[in-house]
């Protein structure tokens, strides 16, 4: 084989390497892009609950199209806040914004919105007091899957210490 023959071939041979390795980047970069695309439309829906503008003013029969002669209860934890957008309301959490003394008793009722340390802030006059709470309803109050995050539900009782 001559020298010219073998510099061919190893050209060729390094050209088809680099177009190789382009076409791999570009298959990297289109599968990153897939599914980088479908985790962030997967976290927002968990993240936030959407509902039609008409959902609210819908009546009828329980149907396939959910309508129903009752109006959508609002959220279970928080105050809607309606940001509307393309005929879409994005709910939003929002916490009670209790102060010392709001709450009296031996007892509360939880409401929408609540969490353990404003309901401290309202009977004791200091969120970090939200432990004394905890620990005097440990049967009833629920928890994350980590175990991190106190769960409680609008209507449950919870005894004040």
């Amino acid at each position: 084989m001559s020298t010219n023959t073998q510099e061919n071939s190893s050209e060729r041979d390094g050209l088809a390497l680099i177009i190789g390795g382009l076409f791999i980047v570009a298959l990297v970069f289109a599968a990153y892009n897939y599914f980088n695309k479908s985790s962030k439309e997967i976290s927002e829906t968990q993240n936030e609950i959407v509902f039609q503008e008409e959902a609210e003013d819908v009546e009828g029969e329980l149907n396939g199209d959910a309508a129903s002669d009752k109006k959508l209860p609002p959220t279970v934890a928080g105050t809607v806040s309606s940001n509307a957008t393309n005929g879409i309301i994005r709910a939003e959490w929002v916490a009670n914004d209790y102060k010392h003394g709001d709450i009296q008793g031996a007892s509360y009722t939880v409401k929408s919105g609540d969490t353990l340390w404003e309901i401290a802030e309202g009977a004791y006059g200091d969120g970090t007091q939200w432990t004394k709470i905890l620990e005097a309803n440990k049967g009833d109050v629920g928890f994350l899957v980590n175990g991190q995050q106190a769960l409680i539900i609008p209507g449950q009782v919870l005894v004040l210490p």
